[in-house]
């Protein structure tokens, strides 16, 4: 579209601002973490160790259905407008909603004569502010469960409630986004399948005392979830 590659250019010098402020800023949230973690010993060096490895394995499978999203993403709002949202909030799939969302509202569709730039111009808005919950949401949450954690470690027993609410809190975001991929049998058998695959080498993990091996518990367990779902796909097809 002509609208995009007019003002693609002029969004990719607001998208490096933008994606280096994030660095930046991701920097200085590592480095309070590394102190508060230091000075209220929440967690240990072996775990954090095995947090950082864990995070990473299990970050290389949604990276590529993000990658493979944030294309279409491209072909709808160029490149410049892709590399300043995903690199922001990274969920190509709601960005590209918004976008939709607010084309729409304008009463205009993608490629067509009537997406002007100013236009375009609405889609970002629309993709920016609908961003605008999550952030509200981290500074009304982030002190309070940040004094609650001190609190709870100045018990007797030392015990905190956050590995519990941090595991809960998981548990919830990760089934309300795949909920919606239960409608057939194989994706059920795929969820299944990871479950007990991840279940199993948790436990020969601890039994080995291997924390390389249950870094690497998500990973494995993907890939037989995908076997098993191709698996009954192929037989039922």
């Amino acid at each position: 579209m002509d609208t995009i590659k007019i003002m693609n250019g002029s969004i990719w010098v607001f998208a490096v601002i933008l994606i280096a402020m994030v660095i930046v800023q991701s920097l200085m949230f590592l480095r309070l973490a590394l102190n508060y973690n230091k000075k209220h010993q929440v967690l240990t060096r072996e775990e954090i160790s095995q947090a950082t490895k864990t995070g990473a394995v299990s970050a290389v499978g949604p990276a590529f259905s993000t990658l493979t999203i944030a294309l279409s993403l491209i072909v709808m709002v160029g490149s410049g407008a892709t590399f300043m949202r995903c690199g922001v909030i990274g969920a190509p799939v709601w960005e590209l909603m918004m976008a939709q969302f607010s084309a729409s509202a304008a009463g205009v569709e993608f490629g067509s004569a009537a997406f002007t730039p100013a236009i375009f111009t609405l889609c970002l808005f629309g993709m920016t502010l609908a961003s605008t919950p999550y952030f509200l949401n981290t500074m009304i949450t982030l002190k309070p469960l940040d004094k609650a954690l001190v609190k709870s470690q100045k018990k007797e027993n030392g015990r905190s409630f956050m590995p519990y609410m941090s595991s809960a809190a998981m548990m919830g975001l990760l089934g309300y986004s795949i909920v919606d991929y239960f409608g057939n049998v194989a994706s059920i058998v795929a969820g299944i399948a990871a479950g007990i695959v991840m279940f199993l080498i948790g436990k020969l993990a601890k039994k080995l005392k291997n924390n390389t091996l249950s870094s690497f518990s998500m990973a494995i367990a993907m890939i037989f979830a995908m076997i098993a779902g191709q698996i009954v796909t192929v037989m039922m097809g």
